[in-house]
């Protein structure tokens, strides 16, 4: 015999249901949970459960001083081209921002060099940085650079300009390839805090690892998205038993992780 669905969960339909017949509109205020609480004449502990779902699944967003809206809508990005987050930001009419963390110049970790192909001495450049767009958080970078190639801009403002411009209005520096692997993880205490969002609330991790056209690699970084904001999209070719890796759209191989 079926269960009867928790009350939290009628409503959460509910709440979907308008949301997808245009009740609450794309960028729309979203009722208060007192405002809810009221209007189906339950507990708050019910609503929170009900419009954290909501939150979950990428039809809501909290603006920090303004209150909740509607936001189905998300960031589209393509993982098959390398593109960076001020570009993004700006393809979908949103002014970019960022707050850096942490910047240091370190001796990297057994683990980081191997990935960097340093030698030994050389040192990184690691950069965390908070990326928003309209100013609500969106992506937390924790990168690792090659010093010696990253030394010309270390000292320029990184949070209001890109740091894949500056590279290539300030050296000779050209990007090629890069490798990226996305995972799902759970929101810890700095994602919490940072991001804004709920202990536990799924999020994505993009490891990605990125060479210059000489060869050389030029960063390493895990950076952690917001899974309700942005997605992504991406094109397979044909099955082909014969395709084998070159087929890849990303020209790395599993030889550059190893």
């Amino acid at each position: 015999m079926d269960q009867p669905l928790p009350k939290y969960y009628k409503i959460y339909e509910e709440l979907l249901n308008d949301i997808r017949k245009d009740k609450y509109q794309e960028n729309q205020l979203f009722p208060s949970d007192n405002e809810l609480v009221k209007i189906y004449n339950v507990s708050r502990g019910t609503i929170r459960e009900a419009v954290k779902l909501l939150f979950q699944q990428g039809y809501l967003v909290r603006k920090q001083g303004t209150g909740t809206f509607v936001t189905y809508k998300k960031i589209e990005q393509d993982p098959d081209r390398l593109i960076g987050f001020t570009e993004l930001m700006k393809q979908h009419n949103l002014k970019p921002s960022a707050k850096i963390i942490n910047k240091e110049i370190m001796a990297p970790s057994a683990n980081i060099s191997h990935l960097l192909q340093l030698k030994y001495g050389q040192y990184v450049v690691r950069i965390v940085r908070l990326r928003f767009g309209d100013n609500q958080p969106l992506i937390i970078e924790r990168s690792y650079f090659n010093y010696d190639l990253f030394k010309p801009i270390y000292d320029m403002d990184l949070e209001q300009n890109s740091i894949f411009e500056l590279l290539y209005n300030h050296t000779n520096t050209r990007l090629g390839n890069a490798l990226q692997r996305i995972e799902a993880v759970s929101a810890a205490r700095e994602e919490h805090l940072w991001l804004e969002v709920e202990l536990g609330t799924p999020l994505l991790l993009i490891k990605r690892l990125i060479k210059t056209t000489e060869g050389s690699i030029f960063q390493y970084s895990e950076d952690i998205y917001r899974s309700d904001r942005i997605n992504f999209s991406t094109q397979t070719v044909p099955y082909n038993p014969d395709n084998g890796i070159q087929n890849l759209p990303l020209n790395l191989t599993e030889k550059d992780w190893e």
